[in-house]
């Protein structure tokens, strides 16, 4: 049967394109003009997601063991004490107010409508620091995000939008006054460049709602927008959004999957949540439907990010910018084609919108560059192919006969660069690697948005039975980015890296996990990490929730 399938996507003409990843190839690419990017924009842009995912994780309360993953047997136990104590703690900051240092994450904490299926992880956004690397636990292995300094050292203010305590999901969406909240966040230490100019504002949104009655998101960090000075007045748009982050992917799956009683990983129930509907705030156009859990977030989403534009940016500068870029990974590339969809199709976001601020509609929103890495489908091909070819006039591909785009460029096209230049352009890359199962067309259901870019040439017979989960990888798809454009001098080697748990923990007994001394271990690992590779951290803060978590263990 698979040998039959192969043979019909192949006899349909869809030959396995031909990249040209040669020397050759690469020096045309190094010859042609960055314009004001720092360097190649399908580098920078996963850079950039990239520091979406580093935001993310720097907001961990317990970065050490985010997603109870190391509790153990004593996992659910931990969890509900989590709750109790999230339940006391919520109701203390809506009465007394709290700022950007409240605990936020499960609805408890912030005063809005909880779901108790969610596992309850808690975030503090005062610990944002975006010149700082991160590092994280979050099951297997420890993760550290490393964006180049020539990205972060460029940031001159940092800025975090949420949803005020309190105030409900209804309201936000209603842009009712004092239910958004900008708060600045101080550089700690002198880690900018003395004359950095960029702002950088992070913005909250909920995952976990898949539309069904009576389940409510959890709130996160889910993006920012960082505004780059190109001149003395002059400045690009980019706007980021992170990927899921989890512990077990197989048990977020199994929990997450079951529309009326979804549980587990929010993150991963708004990935689940792939039955298309019509949203006329992702696209009023009849006939289009879209993916209604990624829709629900981006609902959650839109109200904290044109705030902080608004505030900002369309506000504080005399002009519009040059560009509006559009990007992220996996559930990141997924709201990334939402967020255009609402401005350019959608019936509150547009440049007539209602809900667009005044200072906003001068921008070049109808010239938007899309850049998405390893994105799934969220609409379904009417969509798509409007958003793709009539909106962003950029190329379009369903066929689910076939593994391979035939009409798919490589990475060193001589028309990506320039396309991206363009102000009066716009523009949408879907980039990815041929064997990623998130990307695949094989599955009913959907298409994907933009011309297709393949990092590498790929194996139909992988495509076809089950795909390779590692091609998903960020550092992966970076990898294959760095070994095509062979530019060492102006790409930056590394922005992510993986420690085996042996490496930071050397005296860890995972037989131990779940006890007070095992997670001492974990706790000095972070600590440590910090110190040696002088970044810096809140310290009062990691150290105060250490003390919140162990209450949590029973004593030794």
């Amino acid at each position: 049967m698979l040998s039959a399938v192969l043979s019909t996507g192949l006899a349909l003409g869809c030959a396995v394109p031909q990249l040209d990843r040669s020397e050759e190839a690469a020096e045309r690419v190094r010859a042609q003009d960055l314009g004001t990017l720092p360097y190649h924009p399908l580098v920078y842009h996963l850079d950039l997601s990239i520091l979406a995912y580093q935001l993310y994780g720097q907001t961990l309360a317990w970065p050490f063991d985010p997603y109870y993953e190391d509790a153990g047997p004593g996992r659910e136990a931990l969890i509900e004490q989590v709750r109790a104590w999230a339940e006391a703690t919520g109701e203390a900051q809506v009465e007394e107010g709290v700022g950007i240092e409240a605990y936020r994450g499960p609805g408890l904490l912030g005063g809005f409508d909880d779901n108790p299926a969610h596992d309850p992880i808690v975030y503090q956004y005062s610990r944002l620091h975006p010149w700082s690397h991160t590092l994280t636990f979050p099951g297997e292995r420890w993760t550290e995000y490393r964006t180049p300094r020539r990205i972060t050292s460029r940031i001159g203010s940092a800025w975090m939008c949420t949803r005020a305590l309190g105030a409900t999901q209804e309201d936000v969406e209603a842009g009712l006054d004092g239910t958004v909240e900008l708060h600045a966040l101080p550089a700690r230490r002198d880690d900018a460049d003395p004359d950095a100019e960029d702002v950088l504002v992070a913005f909250e949104g909920g995952t976990g709602d898949k539309g069904e009655p009576g389940q409510p998101a959890s709130q996160s960090l889910m993006g920012f927008a960082l505004l780059r000075a190109t001149g003395a007045e002059t400045y690009d748009v980019h706007i980021a959004f992170r990927g899921s982050r989890s512990g077990s992917a197989g048990r977020a799956v199994r929990e997450a999957l079951s529309t009326g009683q979804a549980g587990g990983n929010p993150d991963w129930i708004t990935d689940l949540g792939y039955r298309e509907v019509e949203r006329p705030l992702v696209s009023a156009r009849e006939g289009h439907a879209v993916s209604r859990g990624m829709a629900t977030s981006i609902a959650s989403i839109l109200p904290q990010l044109f705030h902080c534009l608004d505030h900002v940016g369309g506000r504080e500068r005399a002009i519009a910018p040059t560009h509006i870029y559009v990007t992220g990974h996996s559930l990141g590339g997924a709201l990334a084609q939402q967020l255009v969809s609402a401005v350019l199709l959608g019936d509150r976001y547009g440049v007539d919108g209602p809900r667009m601020p005044d200072s906003l509609r001068a921008w070049p929103w109808s010239r938007m560059k899309l850049i998405t890495y390893g994105a799934p489908r969220v609409g379904n091909g009417t969509w798509a192919e409007a958003l793709s070819t009539e909106a962003l006039r950029s190329g379009f591909f369903v066929d689910q006969l076939a593994p391979f785009d035939s009409e798919a460029v490589g990475v060193t096209a001589p028309e990506i660069l320039p396309r991206l230049n363009d102000p009066e352009q716009p523009a949408a890359y879907r980039v990815l690697t041929p064997s990623d199962p998130v990307t695949t067309d094989l599955i009913a259901g959907g298409a994907h948005v933009g011309q297709t870019v393949y990092l590498e040439e790929g194996d139909a017979l992988e495509i076809l039975s089950h795909g390779d989960f590692a091609a998903h990888e960020p550092t992966n798809m970076r990898a294959l980015l760095l070994e095509t454009l062979r530019d060492p001098e102006r790409l930056p080697a590394e922005a992510w890296a993986y420690h085996e748990p042996a490496t930071l923990t050397p005296e860890r007994d995972a037989l131990a996990a779940g006890t007070r001394a095992e997670y001492a271990l974990l706790v000095e690992a972070v600590r440590g990490f910090y110190e040696r590779e002088d970044l810096w951290f809140d310290g009062d803060a990691f150290d105060a929730g250490v003390t919140v978590f162990m209450s949590f263990l029973e004593a030794e």
